[in-house]
């Protein structure tokens, strides 16, 4: 959640903006998808990792049928884009190296 973590029973209300997990996993806040939306992104070895519904797949749809906001989910595709991610997983689809075709 953008707004809470749960715990068991317990509520937390915390933004998730920011939220380090860990020393190598943290979350972002990126509206689009839906309003909700956090990506978790995780330095890797081989790079960033970055977990996302801001992608469907590597290719489509470049429109989000569902998408409440598209132009702020191409502002959160551009935002992870700008993270030089070497890996995104999209909520849909395989794994993919982002490259100059990926849709922002």
């Amino acid at each position: 959640m953008t707004w809470a973590i749960y715990q068991g029973d317990l509520w937390t209300s915390r933004d998730a903006e920011g939220f380090q997990i860990s020393p190598a996993v943290s979350l972002i806040h990126v509206r689009g998808h839906s309003n909700e939306d956090i990506a978790t992104v995780v330095q890797t070895d081989d790079g960033l990792v970055v977990f996302t519904h801001a992608w469907w797949t590597a290719e489509v749809p470049v429109e989000d049928p569902y998408a409440p906001d598209p132009t702020a989910l191409h502002a959160s595709r551009a935002r992870i884009l700008e993270l030089s991610p070497a890996l995104i997983v999209p909520g849909h689809g395989a794994p993919f190296q982002p490259g100059p075709a990926t849709p922002r």
